[in-house]
């Protein structure tokens, strides 16, 4: 398996969604779909009164937020609650594929961005048994055929529709345990030819919410020898100085980062480093709302056009669909809506794209 089949080039235009999470993109449809077919009666999926599984329309508040909410917490529980499919090997795989077919219908090449680590906690824990009992070995074991599911699925799709796809491993900087994480990266090298690159996310709750652990640091600078191209979030629930950190981390794209507008010399640092920002319009109005409003007051712009103003590269992302209630071409149609110049983002994408995979769209 390759990290990135080799495509056609594309003329033009090409819309690339550059920042999509997997454990973000199980729509509704696709989690009632896997809940019937592995007949997972978990209440959010089955009705016990009723002895029926539940409609599109009865599951999707539970996994949606409804509005802004300065509280992380809120999105995060829609993105638990999608977990409870998470029932079996199969049964991610079948999920993987409905994700990268409806990614794949949402744009004209995507990069899926895959959380192991949380997707095998929760297999295993779904499974009767206590994940930190399970060695780390074991543990990394435990996760190869998740891993490969979710590669086979990627194949299938991009088989079935020659987009453009690949997919991102994804790190969290909540770091629940180094002995695991360092036996999941060792197994992750085998298959880093497959991959495309490295990622770090997660949500932290404290007075640091985008915190970079030492031991995190050293087992990425190790996985970085095979999967080179790193992509931090940063700037969104902090301030300009976590952008300012991770810039010394020499990453190629950041997560985010609308609030390096809250620092000129953070967003010349950004500039000079040639450093992509992953701007997701809709994830950010609904995650810091009130940052977003002091941003676009301080530059009489929404983010993304004033960072492109600033000299910025950017790309633009769906982040979570499901969670967030957005697509990808909704978040074309914002990023229209909001003054972006459309052509210098789609040479971004182009140029972010190469940077990635070596191949030109």
């Amino acid at each position: 398996m390759l990290a990135a089949p080799r495509l056609p080039y594309y003329p033009g235009p090409v819309h690339l969604d550059l920042h999509r999470h997997l454990e973000g993109s199980h729509s509704p449809a696709a989690l009632l779909e896997v809940a019937r077919t592995f007949d997972i009666r978990n209440p959010l999926f089955f009705d016990a009164a009723g002895d029926r599984f539940r409609t599109e329309a009865e599951l999707a508040p539970a996994v949606t937020m409804d509005g802004p909410s300065a509280d992380a917490g809120v999105f995060y529980d829609r993105i638990v609650k999608a977990r409870a499919a998470y029932v079996s090997v199969p049964a991610i795989a079948a999920l993987a594929v409905r994700a990268f077919r409806e990614a794949a219908a949402d744009s004209d090449g995507f990069e899926m961005r895959l959380s192991l680590f949380s997707m095998t906690r929760t297999l295993i824990e779904q499974q009767g048994e206590a994940w930190k009992a399970v060695a780390p070995v074991a543990f990394a074991e435990r996760a190869r055929p998740i891993l490969l599911a979710v590669l086979a699925a990627r194949d299938q799709v991009f088989a079935e529709t020659q987009v453009p796809m690949v997919v991102r491993l994804g790190l969290s900087r909540t770091f629940e345990s180094e002995a695991h994480y360092r036996a999941l990266a060792d197994m992750v090298v085998e298959h880093a030819g497959a991959l495309v690159g490295l990622d770090v996310l997660g949500i932290v709750a404290g007075a640091d919410r985008e915190p970079m652990p030492a031991a995190l640091v050293e087992i990425l600078t190790a996985l970085r020898r095979h999967l080179p191209d790193l992509t931090i979030h940063a700037g969104e629930l902090a301030g300009h100085e976590s952008v300012d950190r991770t810039l010394a981390l020499d990453p190629r794209g950041i997560g985010h980062g609308v609030r390096s507008l809250e620092n000129p010399a953070t967003l010349e640092r950004l500039a000079a480093a040639g450093v992509t920002l992953e701007v997701c319009p809709t994830s950010n109005h609904l995650l810091i709302n009130e940052e977003v409003a002091a941003i676009t007051r301080m530059h009489g712009a929404a983010p993304l056009p004033a960072l492109q103003r600033a000299g910025v590269h950017c790309v633009l992302g769906s982040d979570d669909p499901t969670p967030m209630g957005t697509s990808f071409r909704h978040e074309l149609e914002v990023a229209t809506r909001i003054g972006v110049d459309m052509g210098r983002l789609e040479a971004d994408a182009r140029r972010r794209w190469t940077e990635m995979t070596g191949q030109t769209l």
